[in-house]
Order: C-alpha cells, then structure tokens, then sequence
C-alpha cells in the first residue's frame, strides 16, 4: 500500500520434482497479478536474472522475482535486450505464429519456434519473452498479434490468472479479430509429485507436445 521498495525472490517458481506436491510453485504469478503497485518479473536464464535484481534496486518499488528450482534450460539463448520497465523482449520476429513465453518457457519458445520453420519452410514465428507479467506490455503484445493472427502462450504456472490471462485480455480490450489463441499452462488444480520433465510432458507444456499440435492441421501455419 505505501509502494515501498521491497524486493520478494520467489524460488522454486514452477515444478520442483523432487520437493513434492506441497511445494509446487505453480499459482504465486496467479495471485501476485492481483496485487496493486507490484512489479511482477520472471528472468528467462540466469543472466536476465542478474539483470533483474539490479533493476529491481534501482527501481524503488514493491518488486516480485520468480525463478525456478535447479538450472537453465537446456536450449540456450544469447540475445538479450536491456530490460526496461514494463517492456517485453522481441527475440525473434516472424508473421504466421506468435509465441509469447514467460521465465523458463522463453528457451522452449525459441526451441519450438526454430524447430516448426524447419519443418515448414516458408513460415517464420516470431518469439517474445514477456519478461513482466506485471505491468504488461499490451502494445508489443497487441502488435504482434494483430500481424500473425495466430497467438500460443506458455508459462509454467496455473492457466487462471497469468500469462495467458493477460495475453486474453489484450485480445478482448483491443476488438482484436479472427485470432486463433492456444495456451499450454497447469489446470487449475494442485499438482501431484513428479519429476519435472514428467510433469511437463503430463500436462503438455513440454517441446514435443506443442511442436506436435503446430505440425498437425488442426493447428497447421500454413
């Protein structure tokens, strides 16, 4: 209430596999998104998470860092764009497919999006990592999606309440039309044990999955 600047790291963000069901870390973007006055960011490796807490000081104010358990994803991204406030990172930019990604998902992004222009060669997708959930960056989000029509998100939370959610309403506050819109987040239920990868591939947040749906023609690009 009074805006301080208080930094929150939330550790553990997503599945943590080995810690057990009571500690997945799957609904804090969902009710942190409520919450006035509150930045709200997720690092997509451990450079942009570097980057983030030295934002987060100079910023001044009510700050949330979510991160997941364990080390960066296995696909790998070097480009990095200096954060501002509020404003999303373009990594790839392309006209028949946007994939908007959040935190650890980003990497998977770039994974899939690579991947899916191989198979189907005269298509480009293009890839922003949200950074913020909170404040979102509707205009980049709205451009992009009003050039593709065709919009997935992926995020490694519940699907009530946060990257999707703020992706939908962008849709709906902007009259955008005739887009198609998938998302690949958790049910909104607690998650059982596992370990991370089972989990993924269960719920279909994982690569193979989404590559799957993009190359079958009920989702086809072309």
């Amino acid at each position: 209430m009074q805006n301080l600047p208080v930094i929150m790291c939330v550790d553990r963000a997503g599945i943590v596999g080995a810690d057990g069901e009571t500690h997945q870390g799957t609904l804090d973007m969902a009710f942190f998104r409520l919450v006035p006055n509150l930045t709200i960011m997720a690092p997509k490796n451990f450079k942009e998470l570097e980057e983030m807490l030295e934002f987060a000081v100079k910023l001044r104010k009510p700050v949330v860092i979510r991160y997941p358990r364990g080390g960066e994803d296995e696909y790998k991204i070097e480009k990095t764009e200096k954060l501002e406030e509020g404003k999303a990172e373009i990594l790839k930019e392309g006209k028949d497919l946007s994939i908007i990604a959040i935190g650890k998902t980003v990497a998977r992004a770039m994974k899939i999006a690579k991947d899916l222009e191989k198979e189907q060669k005269d298509i480009t997708i293009e890839v922003i990592n949200a950074r913020f959930l909170k404040p979102f960056d509707k205009e980049t989000i709205q451009k992009s999606i009003s050039k593709t029509k065709k919009v997935i998100t992926i995020e490694d939370g519940t699907i009530v309440n946060g990257l999707a959610t703020a992706v939908q309403e962008v849709i709906i506050e902007e009259k955008l039309q005739e887009i198609e819109f998938k998302s690949y987040a958790y049910p909104d239920k607690y998650i059982e044990h596992g370990g991370v990868d089972e989990l993924e591939e269960i719920y279909g947040i994982d690569v193979k999955t989404i590559k799957t749906d993009f190359s079958s023609k009920e989702y086809s690009l072309k």
